[in-house]
């Protein structure tokens, strides 16, 4: 699953592509929600669909099933992760907590 950052149809079919079963897509939801109630919501849905639609048609893929790693370049993304820091201070002083009583 992927969440977060999901505002088009292209960006649907990149995380289908790196193997995303489902995609969460809030902002857009609560913004058409909030803009112009349900009518908004089903709107932005069929936007959402028509685009992810037009991409897959533009890149060949007649099911969402037929969408494959292949269609994104990947190359470069191992340039782009960055490794996460370490806190030496805390790795160095961490200590379990201790119940204070059995109960």
């Amino acid at each position: 699953f992927v969440d977060g950052g999901i505002r088009r149809g292209a960006d649907v079919f990149k995380a289908v592509a790196l193997g995303a079963a489902a995609v969460g897509v809030g902002r857009p939801v609560l913004y058409s929600l909030a803009c112009y109630g349900d009518k908004g919501v089903v709107r932005m849905v069929h936007m959402l669909q028509d685009e992810l639609q037009m991409v897959m048609r533009l890149s060949g893929t007649p099911t969402v099933a037929s969408i494959t790693e292949n269609h994104v370049i990947t190359k470069n993304l191992s340039d782009h992760i960055v490794p996460l820091p370490t806190d030496n201070l805390t790795m160095g002083t961490y200590m379990p907590l201790q119940p204070a009583a059995r109960l």
